[in-house]
């Protein structure tokens, strides 16, 4: 009866020690299907890797870069190309895909002394991204220090994540006009009757009967308002 009892311990000891053991296989598999050389930055933040059996588009976890034409995209760039293309990363998936399809990671450089998206916010090449990390501290830390010492991109004072700080040009109110008078709007729409009598805004006969508005007239002045010319009062 006690060597049954003991084997059936044996047993569920070997069975305890696998599973305990499985967890830490499947991390370390994982963790090799991310790794990887870099062979291509698309834009800053993002590149692409070359696994052993794929070619992987990323985009680094937490940090937003300026875009093409505004101000620090070249410094955010040749920051990527630097860190990204110098080092064998290590990878850890943090969103299997975003909205554009980009498979979204945390990269740890120097075995893991330097976080990419952590020194691009700390020397001022890019922001936190909070809503992504979830306000992840080290991360807030970081571009305070980088908006104390006006790094980067917090020393041009421009709105990376709202409007442009030029305003659009403003809509015309008379698009009609701009269009018939080559970017000239007239200051007065003179009322011409078919008669050929000009009266001007104001006048009792404006826009009374058939006729049409001009900003340049051809006929005879109102006797009352004066047409072209305005009376004085």
């Amino acid at each position: 009866m006690k060597c049954i009892e003991f084997c059936l311990a044996f047993f569920f000891l070997n069975v305890l020690v696998s599973l305990s053991a499985d967890p830490i296989n499947s991390d370390e598999s994982s963790s090799t299907k991310l790794l990887g050389e870099v062979i291509r930055i698309i834009q800053p933040g993002i590149f692409d890797l070359q696994s052993k059996d794929y070619l992987i588009r990323m985009r680094a976890w937490g940090v937003g870069f300026p875009k093409r034409g505004q101000p620090g995209f070249d410094e955010a760039l040749a920051f990527s190309e630097r860190r990204l293309l110098s080092f064998r990363p290590k990878i850890t998936t943090k969103r299997e895909f975003d909205k554009e399809n980009l498979k979204v990671v945390d990269i740890d450089l120097l075995e893991g002394a330097m976080n990419f998206s952590r020194e691009a916010i700390v020397l001022g090449v890019g922001w936190h991204l909070e809503l992504e990390t979830g306000r992840y501290g080290p991360y807030l830390l970081a571009q305070l220090k980088a908006k104390r010492g006006k790094a980067g991109i917090w020393a041009n004072g421009f709105n990376y994540q709202g409007d442009e700080k030029s305003n659009p040009m403003p809509t015309p109110q008379l698009p009609g006009i701009l269009r018939g008078s080559k970017g000239f709007i007239p200051g007065i729409s003179y009322w011409v009757t078919s008669f050929g009598r000009i009266h001007r805004p104001g006048c009792s006969f404006y826009e009374r009967g058939r006729g049409l508005l001009t900003s340049k007239p051809a006929g005879s002045d109102c006797r009352i308002c004066g047409g072209r010319t305005a009376k004085k009062k």
